[in-house]
């Protein structure tokens, strides 16, 4: 990784850390982020995606949740306009900045599926990070019911995601593969709950 990569990841880093909300300053950064940006590490090598803009847009793709801003579009456009400002402090070309911007705007799959390489990297990297991980229990002990009043609505939009993520955001049988068992295992956790 360049100079300039492994400074945005201690300056994103340094965001998660400074934040007002405890779960982004105790799990958020090690426990999802750096998570995402290690999955699409690996996954950018192996499909031959560039590796530098799937790392950067892994680092970026939240980047607003340190600062409580979570509810969309303003999460997807402070996070995005983030991206750029340090990008561009640290030498980044319009294009390359425009490449991770295209990476992020169509990773949680909602509307459209992603229509760059290095997007499909990091909507995959992103679900393997949720699926493979404790994400879906650290949460509520984080106190992150606020999709919903009360924990049968924390069910409702985890059974939403999970499938959003095993569905729609795994582009490649391996890692789709390799997310199947704790996929079912997450759902039926929370059905039995």
């Amino acid at each position: 990784m360049s100079n300039r990569l492994e400074s945005i990841k201690e300056e994103v880093k340094a965001l998660h850390s400074s934040s007002p909300d405890e779960c982004m300053r105790t799990w958020f950064y090690e426990g999802h982020v750096a998570l995402v940006a290690r999955n699409a590490q690996e996954i950018a090598k192996k499909v031959g995606a560039d590796i530098e803009i799937s790392v950067l847009a892994s680092l970026f793709h939240d980047i607003a949740r340190t600062w409580d801003v979570n509810d969309e579009p303003a999460l997807m456009n402070e996070s995005l306009s983030k991206a750029e400002e340090l990008m561009k402090k640290h030498g980044y070309s319009d294009d390359e900045v425009e490449q991770v911007k295209q990476a992020i705007l169509a990773h949680s799959c909602r509307e459209k599926a992603p229509d760059t390489k290095e997007g499909k990297v990091l909507a995959t990297a992103d679900a393997l990070a949720h699926l493979l991980s404790d994400f879906y229990f650290i949460l509520p002990f984080y106190g992150w019911l606020t999709v919903s009043e009360n924990f049968d609505g924390y069910k409702r939009w985890l059974f939403e995601k999970i499938e959003r993520d095993i569905h729609k955001k795994i582009f490649w049988d391996e890692y789709k593969d390799r997310a199947k068992p704790k996929y079912e295992a997450i759902k039926a956790t929370f059905t039995s709950s």
